[in-house]
């Protein structure tokens, strides 16, 4: 019989794979939801200043559109974490840089929950183990 060379998959990488499913399901739900607010008559939200805008139609459909396709992209990512690949490992650190240096244009608005969570993940997602993982397939 022969072994298989490929490591055992790290924790860090089961656990941002379900923050991912997480962060995926949460952009479908809320896609679904802004597409339904379009429905509503004179849909209305309020902003981080608590002043009420008018929004168009044509916004929350799009919108909702990008989120849905947002969180199939997540899954499309959570399948490729869970099989090693390197691309997986770049994009989820990109992702997590990107969403560290957003969090700072939002600290009075949750950016500090923002930035600690994506920092743990790109603390994760290099540890030795996870390179290791991340450099099985391209």
């Amino acid at each position: 019989m022969s072994q298989s060379s490929s490591p055992a998959r790290p924790f860090s990488v089961l656990l941002i794979a379900v923050l991912i499913i997480l962060a995926a399901l949460g952009n479908i739900i809320m896609g679904v939801v802004l597409i339904f607010a379009s429905l509503g008559s004179n849909p209305t939200y309020t902003n981080s200043l608590g002043q009420v805008a008018t929004v168009s139609g044509f916004y929350l459909w799009f919108n909702g559109l990008m989120m849905i396709l947002l969180g199939l992209i997540y899954f499309w990512l959570t399948r490729l974490t869970l099989a090693g690949s390197n691309t997986a490992h770049f994009l989820i650190t990109a992702l997590a840089v990107i969403n560290i240096i957003f969090g700072f244009f939002q600290l009075g608005y949750g950016g500090w929950a923002e930035i600690i969570v994506n920092l743990i993940v790109v603390l994760l997602v290099n540890t030795q183990k996870a390179k290791l993982w991340f450099s099985q397939t391209a």
